[in-house]
């Protein structure tokens, strides 16, 4: 079965979506790491990732996520991915995780994120090719350079336009 995916700027209207998407997946790991204090997490959410910052994901029009990309001088940042449990393994990470390394690679610059220790995330990461450069007691940092061996023929998404894809496109 083939979906259609696609990115759009995120909208003021899409705020409450995006929050409670984001404490939906990654509230346990938040907790784990620092403690979850409501108000805390909503003001600093937005404080790090204004709403003009990130894109929404929708699969064949409905909102299913977010995405927030800071293109650095010297690299590219994933700030924010994440994706309601309801669009979860599907490959769709996997998906725009190799669109965003394409874009970056095409600039010829890393592409950087940070995961929280205890986010099986991690374990996508590795997947694509995200090597570990940094760690602290909570976090790692994870890099893939232009160089890594990351399925190219997917990597070479050019836009952030609409996309169709299944699980099998992504284990070809």
């Amino acid at each position: 079965m083939h979906r259609l995916f696609e990115l759009r700027q995120a909208l003021p209207d899409d705020s409450e979506f995006l929050f409670d998407t984001y404490k939906l997946t990654l509230r346990e790991h938040v907790e784990w790491a620092w403690g979850w204090d409501e108000d805390f997490q909503r003001n600093g959410f937005w404080t790090h990732h204004p709403i003009r910052d990130f894109q929404m994901v929708l699969v064949e029009g409905q909102r299913a996520g977010g995405l927030h990309v800071e293109l650095l001088p010297e690299q590219h940042f994933v700030r924010m991915i994440f994706l309601h449990p309801d669009f979860q393994r599907q490959g769709m990470g996997s998906l725009l995780l190799r669109q965003t390394y394409g874009h970056a690679r095409d600039a010829g610059k890393p592409l950087h994120l940070k995961v929280i220790k205890s986010n099986p995330a991690r374990r996508l990461y590795e997947r694509l090719g995200f090597h570990l450069i940094a760690e602290d007691a909570t976090t790692l940092t994870m890099c893939m350079r232009p160089q890594s061996p990351l399925l190219e023929h997917l990597a070479q998404v050019k836009s952030f336009g609409p996309i169709t894809w299944s699980r099998e496109d992504l284990y070809d």
